[in-house]
């Protein structure tokens, strides 16, 4: 199959090789970048928190920016959104990470269940707020620092016709309700309708799948957990 892949090009380099190595052909067009602030994450540590909470593993591609100086803060518990981000944190030298089997509302249940401590969340803009909800629900003081930004990439259409060159699409991977809404805002009306004319809308959660109420609803397809595993296996 001719997959897109709309993640940061970064982020992205571990799907590309899952789709190669199940023989299918990756198109990557990413639809954001990210711009890291690693004072404003250094900052953030020097605030003494007992714990970190994180829900997308471009915080720790932020983090590793810090290099030497990010070693004093290893032993911190960092509780994650997913495997996937709670693995990043690991190999970053982090000795103390739990995943939440969920999203940002199974974390907040997660970290309702431990005594109080001070706790702040590293994270990006835009983002789902689910995390910082389940907090506020749950009566858990938290204090937000945002350490990047992910920002948009604008394609005109001849290089959109480029990046797209080769045959259609046979499906096409979201991974949050804002790449969704980039993807809807491409100048696709100026592509060969030929490339999405049956093109499959695979998205890792529900809510990436309301962003595409403007689609046909035989198109858009939900994985059962929001992780990639499963995210793939529509596939």
């Amino acid at each position: 199959m001719r997959v897109l892949v709309t993640r940061a090009e970064t982020a992205a380099q571990e799907t590309l090789r899952r789709l190669a190595r199940d023989g299918h052909e990756a198109v990557l067009l990413p639809l954001a970048a990210p711009r890291h602030d690693p004072e404003a994450a250094l900052e953030a540590l020097r605030q003494k928190p007992d714990r970190l909470a994180v829900t997308s593993a471009e915080s720790l591609r932020c983090l590793a920016e810090l290099g030497a100086a990010l070693a004093p803060f290893l032993a911190l518990p960092v509780y994650a959104v997913g495997e996937a981000t709670a693995q990043a944190a690991r190999s970053l030298g982090f000795r103390q990470v739990q995943a939440s089997a969920g999203d940002g509302a199974a974390l907040a249940a997660d970290l309702a269940a431990l005594p109080p401590a001070k706790l702040i969340y590293l994270a990006g803009q835009p983002r789902a707020e689910t995390l910082e909800a389940g907090l506020k629900d749950h009566g858990i003081p938290f204090e937000l620092r945002e350490i990047y930004r992910m920002e948009d990439i604008a394609y005109p259409p001849a290089l959109l016709h480029k990046r797209l060159e080769g045959g259609p699409i046979d499906a096409v991977l979201l991974y949050s309700a804002e790449t969704a809404r980039r993807f809807l805002h491409l100048p696709l009306d100026r592509m060969d309708g030929s490339v999405f004319e049956k093109t499959r809308f695979l998205c890792i959660s529900d809510k990436v799948g309301q962003a595409l109420q403007s689609l046909a609803k035989d198109r858009v397809f939900v994985a059962r957990e929001p992780n990639e595993t499963s995210l793939l296996s529509l596939l």
